[in-house]
């Protein structure tokens, strides 16, 4: 739990963020919110799931663009039909997909004589607050690979002022919310690690970027 303390989930190793992975919020911003597409694909099960970032269980995203599934796909489409990073998948072959285990299981049966699936494209924001109290939003993280530390609950202002929970009733429109990830904090892309730490220990203004979800 974050800022005020972070869960580490076990399944997992020690995490580094590569800047050359940060989300390319061009196609973000070029298709923002809830924005919804379809491609098809065939390929190895093996193939897919190097791309995929699994490490919030209840949702499957992607985590690399650069493997020859996404690129080729990508090369041959247009922008509002290219895989991006941090899209979300939603169905398989039409079926809705409430997590990761069900999203493996349909990708593992169909992948290999080619699927649909559809993605969800997330909305970049961003949270501006002063470091008066504390933040109340715990996060989560898988340690190993390269994934980003994503909101695993938000503590409402209750017996205590917490500022995500102020900023949400605040910002209604640009609120965030559980499974939200956190890219970068002040202007700084960290591992999930020392975003944590950063989220812990900073003061003054926070600067917080995240995509967000909508479910």
């Amino acid at each position: 739990m974050l800022c005020d303390c972070c869960a580490e989930n076990e399944a997992a190793l020690e995490m580094g963020i590569d800047e050359k992975r940060v989300s390319p919020m061009d196609v973000i911003e070029s298709h923002p919110g809830n924005y919804v597409y379809d491609v098809k694909l065939k390929c190895p099960l093996d193939n897919l799931m190097e791309a995929l970032d699994t490490a919030d269980t209840e949702l499957t995203i992607i985590g690399d663009v650069r493997g020859s599934v996404v690129s080729d796909w990508n090369e041959n489409n247009p922008p509002s039909r290219q895989i991006g990073m941090y899209d979300r998948i939603v169905k398989v072959d039409g079926v809705q997909c409430p997590g990761t285990k069900e999203v493996v299981k349909l990708l593992t049966d169909k992948l290999a004589s080619g699927v649909p699936i559809t993605f969800q494209r997330p909305q970049e924001r961003t949270v501006t607050v002063e470091r008066t109290a504390r933040l109340g939003m715990n996060l989560n993280y898988r340690k190993g690979g390269h994934s980003k530390p994503w909101i695993a609950s938000i503590e409402e202002s209750a017996t205590e002022r917490c500022l995500i929970d102020q900023w949400n009733k605040d910002h209604p429109h640009q609120k965030v919310a559980v499974h939200d990830r956190v890219i970068s904090v002040n202007g700084q892309t960290l591992s999930a690690v020392e975003t944590v730490e950063k989220l812990r220990t900073a003061s003054g203004t926070l600067t917080i970027k995240l995509v967000h979800f909508e479910l």
